[in-house]
């Protein structure tokens, strides 16, 4: 049934907190890996402009077996980095990295909208993450990526390969307008302006606020102790 807030050819699902939906657009899917693929890519450059990974020069001369050649040890660190960064965000940034922030997306478990752990975050990255290894160097990668998007058009969650995997259906979520836990409340910052859930929650927990799970366990030990004027004024 179509309303103002879900048109008629969306499909909904539940979220977060049994709230219903919609599920991701394929294209903006799509654009966030490759995007969240290019991040890692730098990372890992820049990591060794700066020299902590001086040793890779040395490997790739003396380690060069087929098909991949001088590419494989930065090959392999860069399916180590991949499987961190995806990890790291997925589980601890309520089912976001970087990318599917920008384009506000976020994986949850298909059966019932919730967090997901560490093992669904692990098989959702397994077919995508290892196809980068596959060659000619990035182009497999990039094929083997674009393949597991074939299951899509049988599937009315459109789930990719990674998906019916792992058990995961990626939504379309706005964080700035959605309350992770149903804890937060509409308040006013400094200046008198509606605060985004985001800006609420990087207040409440500090530093490690972009990365929820983490911020909640080290920024509730100061919580109490590090109150903002607005909260001083309260008591």
């Amino acid at each position: 049934m179509a309303t103002e807030e879900f048109p008629e050819h969306q499909t909904i699902v539940t979220g977060p907190d049994g709230k219903p939906f919609p599920v991701a657009a394929v294209w903006r899917r799509a654009l966030a890996r490759l995007i969240d693929a290019i991040t890692v890519f730098f990372i890992q450059w820049m990591l060794t402009v700066i020299q902590l990974l001086w040793f890779m020069d040395d490997v790739s001369t003396r380690w060069q077996p087929e098909p991949w050649g001088r590419a494989t040890s930065a090959m392999l660190a860069y399916v180590f980095f991949h499987f961190v960064y995806t990890m790291v965000f997925l589980r601890w940034n309520q089912g976001q990295t970087p990318a599917m922030d920008l384009l506000k997306l976020r994986a949850v478990r298909t059966e019932d909208g919730s967090h997901l752990g560490l093992g669904r975050c692990g098989a959702r990255w397994l077919v995508g993450g290892v196809s980068w290894i596959v060659p000619p160097v990035a182009l497999g990668g990039l094929i083997v990526n674009a393949a597991t998007y074939l299951t899509v058009p049988f599937d009315r969650r459109r789930r990719t390969v990674s998906d019916w995997l792992a058990g995961t259906t990626v939504i379309a979520y706005n964080r700035d307008k959605e309350d992770p836990d149903g804890e937060l409340e509409e308040v006013l910052d400094e200046f008198g302006q509606p605060m985004t859930v985001r800006e609420q929650i990087r207040r409440k927990y500090g530093l490690f606020g972009g990365l929820s799970g983490l911020g909640r366990r080290f920024g509730d030990r100061n919580r109490d102790d590090d109150r903002s004027p607005r909260d001083s004024q309260r008591l």
